[in-house]
């Protein structure tokens, strides 16, 4: 019984529906006069039913559309995103290379102007975590003329080491910080004297990465800032290659001593290029 008075009910509001639809096709009139109500009626409706289709519509449509614009924004962000790594990467590729070319334009300005020394330039290409303060490996050898005991500089001139084995294409260096072997290296503080005071230059068993000057006189003058070259006093080491700077003075025992701390010039933890002298200007290799 109540589905047939739903029904019923329906089939009313279908007709009256209807009807207005015929009534406002009666009346209508000209663009210039009124509406009539039943025209009126009907626009309502489907203003109506047309804001009950448009509006889940356009939501969707818009949803559509927001998630069509997030997929965009994603490929965009993950396109810019790969250009900026490959800039890192070359940015990072062209300040190496302008290092390299200051490293090489000082090591072409050091030769020029010590035309008296035969130089081998070579490359630092092994070094022994193990081993890092006392030797490396470089790219030339025998077949460059370098032999045992010639003298190392960095590329300022400043002292590095010695070979101490020669190989046809690479050699083996001991740097001057060296504390497991040698002799050391005889040297004189630029103290501003007629006389300056000599030492010898080995490497600190106390203080790591630095050298150590003993056998000072203990009425020589020799403070903190003052310069440590090669003494000359050696068939290995040429005279006034730049050792380091003393940046402490240790008196010795009864006060018969003095020694001093000295910081090598070379930056010898990130050496990339050297000279080995292989001899000079008017002497035998």
């Amino acid at each position: 019984m109540s589905r047939l008075i739903t029904n019923r009910r329906l089939f009313i509001v279908l007709a009256s529906f209807i009807l207005l639809i015929v009534i406002a096709g009666l009346t209508i009139r000209g663009r210039d006069q009124h509406v009539s109500w039943p025209e009126k009626v009907v626009m309502d409706v489907e203003n109506t039913v047309g804001s009950w289709i448009y509006r889940p519509v356009s939501q969707l449509t818009a949803f559509i559309g927001g998630i069509h614009s997030l997929h965009e924004m994603y490929v965009e962000n993950a396109q810019l995103k790969a250009e900026m790594k490959d800039y890192s990467a070359l940015n990072a590729k062209l300040q190496e290379v302008e290092q390299q070319n200051q490293r090489y334009s000082q090591m072409l300005g050091f030769k020029q102007q010590h035309v008296s020394m035969n130089l081998v330039p070579a490359h630092v290409i092994a070094r022994n975590p193990s081993t890092w303060s006392n030797e490396l490996v470089i790219d030339a050898g025998t077949r460059d003329g370098v032999k045992e005991d010639m003298a190392v500089i960095a590329a300022d001139g400043s002292l590095v080491g010695r070979v101490t084995a020669a190989a046809t294409l690479s050699s083996k260096v001991m740097l001057v910080t060296d504390t497991r072997a040698g002799d050391g290296v005889s040297a004189k503080v630029l103290n501003g004297s007629s006389t300056p005071p000599f030492g010898m230059i080995t490497g600190s068993s106390t203080v790591s990465g630095k050298l150590e000057l003993s056998f000072l006189s203990p009425v020589e003058q020799v403070k903190p800032g003052q310069t440590v070259v090669t003494s000359g006093l050696s068939t290995i080491f040429p005279p006034d290659l730049v050792v380091g700077t003393v940046t402490k003075v240790i008196p010795g025992l009864q006060g018969l001593t003095q020694s001093a701390i000295v910081t090598p010039a070379a930056d010898l933890d990130y050496l990339q290029e050297v000279f080995v002298i292989r001899q000079q200007s008017g002497s035998t290799p």
